[in-house]
Formats: structure tokens, C-alpha cells, sequence
């Protein structure tokens, strides 16, 4: 795609968005779906896990059955909470909550989970994990207490690092082999932990979350910092701009300053030639702050907060660009650090989205969108309407719609009914002058595809003024997805 069309496209999202936003919106979309799943309760003196089906469980269609689970398996856990666990009735979700990026749930719990003994803390992290995981959509639980990550140990010298569904028979036996996390008996002193790397993407103005095991230093926590570092250059995700090697830039090894409050802070002063660098690889300031907080001190307990110096200039403050909710307000950091939450809204995940190739075929894509858009069937659509872009996961693909704003010109109507969602068209949605079966197949079923990635959607119906529209294909009944779809 030429990078006018590029910026055509960019610009007519944009209206796109204040179109859905002004009252286009899918306002007859359900308020809740059903769904079966399973609770992991942790039963906290024996250190295991209950297993609790539940079936029919109501899910907010703006939500995700992750987060509705974890709100469940909270209220379980605070309604048998007695005794010397009573503090755990306590315990809840404090903003974002849960957010889905990628394959990985950053979930922020309230300080009650960080104050628990090593292996209460840790069951409670194991029976959320089993319980977020289990429906599939999330391999990783990355979970956070009143602002920090989570450490395995007393002295808070371990990080708990990222999650994954118990693979051991109890909580006991799996915390004992976190703390034989070594790459070798001849490195005692260091360990391999996984870690929830945030890297910043090259369109999304956002950062999205890859998890990746590495070898720490138990006893020189500055030079872990390194370590995280010197990993955001490296990834195998589409759509990251190669990150420089960051240590290269640091004017001084990362030092930790405690302030009067007791506030530990890491600080970093990188040259002034970083700036350039980033700017030279397509890669925002704004969004390389938010990766390298985000990716460290949602691993290192010790780190209260983040100072970062650039040609000896502190950044106090970012005016964010992007998609994203809040986009283009300024944020400054008059505290004098960053916090990871000061970022939280730049989270990104990917969704599916369908066009065609140059044989003319439906091909699946990725791109990356704000977690927050992922459950709208709006905001699929405006992304399915503005075309391909370059920094979607398949290139070389064509749009399928003749411009963005024929959303906005020729939808008229949202609706649903248990798992149906009826789009209603001033004039048919396929691109074709000539009618064509091939333009007409690829145009419904990018439809349908795009949208029955919603777990509460299983069948589209598209009508055009109300009615079934007369095509080559039947629109009398609704359309089931066709995932393996091939155009003829």
C-alpha cells in the first residue's frame, strides 16, 4: 500500500471512530452471553486446587469471559475465607483489571495478594492462572499487586514472574521448582525466569506483550534490568520495529535512589543519540517508555517506579499518539517517575480480519488493536473497512470494500438476537460494478469471518433496507463462519 493511500485510510479511521462513537454504535448488541467453564479454587491449607464447573454463566458481550471468571473465582475465594486467610475477603481487581495482550492476561490485583506468605500468594496466582486459562484464549497469566510485580519469596529477592496453568500435581511442588529455577549447578547464584517483555509496535502507537524465559542474577538485581533490556531487541512478532540494543545507550550503569517516602526508584540515563535512534527506526519515545516500564517493573518487585534521563534531560511528561482511547492527551509524570499504569491504555492485542490475495482469495490476517476494541462489533468493522495496512502480519493483500467511509455511508443498522447479528445496508456492501460471485463471496465472508471471532456470535445476517438483498448468493438465512473459506 503507497503510504498516501496509507494516510488516506489512517485519516478516514479516524472519522470512522467519532462516527461509531457519535451513536452508531451496535446499541441492540446482547448486554450478556452464556458459557460454561471451570474455577480453580485454591483450598489455602492443603495448597491445592479445587476444580468448580459452572454452567450457563452470564458474560457481558463488552466484556470477556476471562475477566467475568476471575470476578467469580474472586467472590469464592472472599466467601470461604475464615480464619488465618481472612484477609484474602479482601482481595480484588483494581484498575485495568484483567486485559487480554495476546496470548498473556495482565491482571492487577489489590495489595492483600502481595501481604499473603509465599505459599498462600502463590496457590492464589496458581488457581487464577487455571482459571483464566482455561477456556484457551490466554496461554499466560502476568499477575500484579497494588501496582507491582509479585515476588515467591520473603525477602522479595524472586520474582514470580509470568504464570502458566499448573502442571504439578499441588502448589507446594510447583513453588519448590520455582525456586530451582538455575540454568546450571555450577551458577548458583542465578536463575531462569519468565518474563512479560512489552514491545513497542511500528503502527499501533502501542505495545503488545510476548513472554520470554532468561537467565537473572539472584544477587545483582541492576543487572537484570540489563538483562530485560537488552531482550526487547530481539522478538519474532510482526509488526515490532527492530528496538536498538538499549544498554549501549545508558551514559551510566542503572542505579536505584529511595526516596524520604521509602519510594525505591530506578533510574536510567540513556545519550542523547537515542532519541534520533528511535525516531530513525520508526519507533515512538512515548511507546518505548511505556515498553521499558511495562517490562520492568512488572517483573522486579523492588522497583517502585521508573526515573528515565535522556541527554540528561528527565522525561516528565508524553503526548501519546495513536488508536487507542485517550490518544493525543498529554500525560506527565509530575511525580517525577513513571509507573507502568501510566501506560495501561496502550495495550494492544490482535485480532483477526479477513481480505482478499492476488489470486483474488480470502486470506486471513492479524493486526493490532487496543484490548479494549477486540469485543466491539463496531470497531471490527471499521477495522475490516479500512483495508489492509502495511503493518498487518500477512502483506501483499487488497481491500476488499472500495473506500473506509462506505461503512459509515451504507450501514444502517446493527442488531442481534441470541448468537445472530443482523447488519442492515442502505445498498449492497460488494465492490463489483459488474456483478461478480467472486467479489460477492469474498465481501460477505470477510463479514462473517471477522465477526463470529466474537464469542457470542455465531451467525451474521446481512439485509440491505430491511430485506434480503437479490445477489448471486442466498441471503434468506443467516451466514455461519467458513474459516477454511476458499473463493472458487
Amino acid at each position: 500500500m503507497r503510504k498516501n493511500d496509507f494516510a488516506r485510510r489512517a485519516l478516514a479511521l479516524c472519522c470512522l471512530c467519532v462516527w461509531l462513537l457519535a451513536g452508531a454504535r451496535a446499541e441492540s448488541v446482547p448486554s450478556v452471553y452464556t458459557a460454561d467453564a471451570v474455577l480453580y479454587v485454591p483450598d489455602f491449607d492443603s495448597a491445592a486446587l479445587v476444580e468448580k464447573p459452572l454452567t450457563a454463566i452470564e458474560v457481558p458481550a463488552s466484556g470477556t469471559l476471562e475477566q467475568t471468571l476471575l470476578d467469580l473465582l474472586l467472590e469464592e475465594i472472599a466467601a470461604n475465607a475464615d480464619g488465618q486467610y481472612e484477609a484474602m475477603r479482601d482481595i480484588g481487581l483494581m484498575p485495568p483489571g484483567c486485559v487480554r495482550s495476546r496470548d498473556v492476561a495482565v491482571i492487577h490485583l489489590t495489595g492483600e495478594a502481595a501481604a499473603l506468605d509465599p505459599l498462600s500468594r502463590f496457590t492464589l496466582c496458581q488457581a487464577i492462572t487455571g482459571t483464566v486459562c482455561g477456556p484457551g484464549a490466554i496461554r499466560a497469566c502476568l499477575i500484579l499487586s497494588d501496582g507491582h510485580a509479585l515476588a515467591m519469596d520473603e525477602a522479595g529477592s524472586i520474582p514470580a514472574g509470568v504464570f502458566i496453568p499448573n502442571a504439578y500435581s499441588d502448589s507446594l511442588t510447583a513453588l519448590s521448582q520455582l525456586f530451582l529455577r538455575r540454568p546450571d549447578d555450577n551458577a548458583p547464584a542465578q536463575y531462569r525466569g519468565t518474563a512479560a517483555l512489552f514491545f513497542p509496535t511500528s503502527a499501533g502507537h502501542g505495545i503488545v506483550c510476548d513472554t520470554r524465559a532468561l537467565p537473572f542474577a539472584a544477587d545483582a538485581p541492576e543487572e537484570n534490568v540489563l538483562t530485560i533490556l537488552r531482550a526487547l531487541s530481539e522478538t519474532d512478532l510482526f509488526d515490532i520495529p527492530q528496538v536498538p540494543d538499549l544498554t549501549a545507550f545508558l551514559t551510566e550503569p542503572p542505579a536505584v535512589t529511595v526516596g524520604d517516602d521509602g519510594t525505591r526508584l530506578l533510574v536510567l540515563r540513556f545519550d542523547a543519540t537515542l532519541t534520533e535512534e528511535l525516531s530513525g527506526r520508526g519507533i515512538l519515545r512515548s511507546v518505548m517508555m511505556a515498553s521499558i516500564t511495562f517490562s520492568i517493573q512488572c517483573y522486579l518487585p523492588w522497583v517502585d517506579g521508573i526515573r528515565c534521563e535522556i541527554g540528561g534531560e528527565p522525561i516528565l511528561g508524553i503526548v501519546p499518539v495513536g488508536l487507542y482511547d485517550g490518544a493525543n492527551e498529554a500525560i506527565s509524570f509530575e511525580r517525577g517517575y513513571m509507573l507502568w499504569q501510566d501506560f495501561a491504555h496502550f495495550l494492544l492485542t490482535d485480532v483477526r480480519l479477513y481480505f482478499m490475495d492476488d489470486q483474488r482469495r480470502l486470506t486471513q490476517t492479524s493486526r493490532y488493536i487496543p484490548a479494549v476494541w477486540a469485543t466491539d462489533p463496531m470497531r471490527l468493522l471499521g477495522q475490516l473497512f479500512v483495508g489492509p495496512t502495511y503493518y498487518d502480519e500477512t502483506s501483499g493483500l487488497r481491500a476488499i470494500y472500495e473506500t473506509p467511509e462506505a461503512l459509515e455511508e451504507t450501514l444502517t443498522g446493527i442488531s442481534s438476537g441470541q448468537d445472530l447479528l443482523t447488519l442492515d445496508f442502505s445498498e449492497p456492501f460488494w465492490i463489483s460494478s459488474a456483478h461478480d460471485l467472486r467479489d460477492e463471496q469474498n465481501a460477505v465472508y470477510a463479514l462473517v469471518n471477522t465477526l463470529t471471532d466474537l464469542p457470542w456470535c455465531s451467525r451474521v445476517l446481512l439485509t440491505v433496507k430491511g430485506s434480503a438483498p437479490k445477489g448471486l448468493l442466498s441471503y434468506d438465512t443467516a451466514f455461519m463462519r467458513s474459516a477454511d473459506y476458499q473463493s472458487p
